[in-house]
């Protein structure tokens, strides 16, 4: 009789980020550059695949405005070094124990024209953003706030992003106000903040059960999800030559379970697999009988 295989330690699941300008979850460790900017959550607010798309298209501009975004520095002599490369510039400067304690204001030699526009331009994104006539102080605040919160609150559509972008507002004003003491103004912005956390949905009272266990509380909401993904890719040989989870070597181990019993050989994982696929095949089969039978 074969022996039986352990299953393996499960893997945690890898922590997701929202990007900000495709607006799709991604992993965090592998598809956001780090950033050393204080109003971040350690990563950038976009993502590899964005940064790419927005240095191809504006260049390096783009590019010294990002470092400025996520506080690394610009060094020519190894920007020229390492060829140009915005990729590779950022995974060396945030990595290399030289370098990976600098900030932005450690920069050699960018050109005035670019400084002055990319300044110019950091301001026009957060005005963009939050509206115009706040304080530097306040739009730090504000970027504080939205990545702290934005990562737990599903922006389905602009309207929720704008209720949690109105809530922040509202509720950095109330935490400045208290800070400098002024109790009246504090209580006028929370009222303020507390209007628009209902509005948005964000208070704990308002939170259903699937809010707290990430939006999936029963298979038939998970299945959905799936259905409603955009990228589904073919299934590739590994899953289909041996279990790639738990629940696969628990399904496994209960059918070799029940051969056993009857006296049958243990069965290969490969051979529960093309089961699937077999009812699959007739499930198909018999929806189109039924489909055509209904025209």
């Amino acid at each position: 009789m074969a022996e039986k295989r352990k299953p393996s330690a499960r893997r945690p699941a890898a922590e997701k980020k929202k990007c900000e300008k495709c607006k799709q979850d991604k992993n965090r460790d592998r598809e956001f550059y780090n950033s050393n900017s204080k109003c971040s959550d350690g990563k950038a607010s976009i993502c590899k695949e964005c940064f790419e798309v927005l240095v191809e298209e504006y260049g390096f501009e783009f590019f010294i405005q990002f470092l400025q975004h996520v506080n690394r520095p610009y060094l020519s002599d190894e920007w020229i070094k390492w060829e140009e490369n915005c990729g590779k510039y950022l995974k060396n400067v945030s990595s290399l124990p030289q370098y990976k304690d600098l900030s932005y204001s450690s920069s050699i030699e960018i050109p005035k024209s670019i400084v002055q526009k990319t300044e110019t331009d950091i301001d026009q994104l957060l005005m963009e953003k939050w509206g115009e006539g706040y304080e530097p102080e306040e739009y730090r605040a504000f970027e504080r706030k939205y990545a702290t919160l934005s990562n737990n609150y599903q922006e389905r559509t602009a309207m929720h992003t704008e209720a949690l972008i109105t809530y922040i507002r509202y509720r950095v004003k109330e935490e400045l106000a208290t800070a400098r003491g002024d109790a009246r103004e504090a209580k006028d912005w929370g009222a303020l903040a507390k209007d628009a956390a209902t509005a948005a949905k964000i208070n704990p009272s308002q939170l259903s059960k699937s809010d707290l266990s990430d939006g999936l509380d029963g298979f038939g909401q998970l299945v959905r999800s799936v259905e409603q993904s955009v990228d589904i890719i073919e299934i590739l040989p590994k899953f289909k030559e041996r279990p790639q989870d738990s629940v696969d070597f628990n399904i496994w181990c209960y059918v070799n379970y029940v051969r056993d019993m009857k006296g049958l050989p243990s069965a290969e994982y490969s051979e529960i697999y093309q089961f699937y696929e077999e009812r699959k095949k007739e499930y198909e089969s018999m929806k189109q009988e039924a489909d055509a039978y209904e025209k």
